[in-house]
């Protein structure tokens, strides 16, 4: 009897690993489909992939921009950056980026990059233009802006208060000077 006993364990243990194994495959297929099905619909949902179309723009510095940085037309996301690279020749950035298909642009449309708050990521607002025709597939916008950094905006200010008070030191001391030399006359 021992021997029917050693010899009938291993086909319930053999189920079960087959059990085990099938599930395996079962939940890896669940998780590759549902990466499919998230892939194709985050694709289309930007306007950034699917039938989209691709315009260039030459900024004079790109700070903050970063690949799949949103484009937004009146707040709304209408495409994303796809490329960025830097042109030696001509010391700009250049910015390619996809815009939804069903999105129309004028020709002269404005790109600036904007920022969402003082310490919020940046993106690119597009402005329309009045141009008739619409830009399409390969275009390049002639019409863009920079970012604007804080920074440089703060240290300017703090550059511009410091010398309104020297000036208004020397002022002070000049006017001291002058009425001390009044006075001794």
């Amino acid at each position: 009897m021992d021997a029917k006993l050693t010899v009938a364990a291993p086909a319930p243990a053999r189920r079960r690993r087959m059990a085990q194994e099938t599930r395996h495959i079962l939940v890896g297929a669940a998780v590759f489909i549902g990466l499919v099905v998230v892939f194709v619909f985050s694709a289309g949902s930007d306007g950034g992939t699917l039938g989209s179309y691709r315009v260039v723009a030459h900024f004079p510095t790109a700070e903050g921009v970063y690949l799949d940085s949103p484009v937004r037309l009146a707040g709304v996301p209408i495409g994303r950056v796809s490329e960025m690279e830097f042109d030696s020749k001509r010391q700009v950035a250049i910015v390619t980026m996809e815009i939804a298909p069903k999105v129309q642009l004028p020709l002269d449309s404005i790109a600036i990059i904007t920022s969402e708050s003082m310490i919020g990521g940046r993106f690119i607002r597009m402005e329309p233009g009045g141009e008739l025709d619409m830009l399409r597939d390969g275009d390049r916008l002639d019409y863009t802006q920079g970012s604007i950094m804080f920074e440089d905006l703060l240290a300017k200010i703090i550059n511009t208060v410091e010398q309104n008070r020297l000036a208004r030191r020397n002022a002070e001391k000049n006017e001291k000077n002058d009425a001390k030399e009044g006075a001794s006359q």
